[in-house]
């Protein structure tokens, strides 16, 4: 089964893509006002829940400076090391 989907619409001086998966969205936009405009028509028809910039999604955290964009599965690997009872261990260099 395939529960995600990604939109992509662009331009010359516009980008614009839309992920969803299940019930979560991202929308990127290089236009802060036309991100409102279409988080207010999504909103109309959906009652959609503004969470504000993305931080987390599909247990990838992202962190945004300067320089760029990056991404990491730090919390995901700290999870599996906590269930697997792995948390304390030291780690070794192959």
């Amino acid at each position: 089964m395939n529960y995600h989907s990604l939109f992509i619409n662009y331009s010359k001086r516009y980008f614009t893509a839309i992920l969803v998966y299940v019930d979560d969205t991202i929308l990127a936009r290089n236009d802060k006002e036309e991100i409102d405009r279409i988080k207010q028509a999504l909103n109309k028809i959906f009652k959609i829940q503004d969470l504000g910039d993305l931080r987390y999604f599909l247990d990838l955290e992202v962190v945004r400076s300067k320089k760029g964009i990056m991404m990491n599965q730090m919390k995901y690997a700290l999870e599996l090391l906590k269930d697997a009872g792995l948390l304390a261990c030291k780690h070794s260099y192959g």
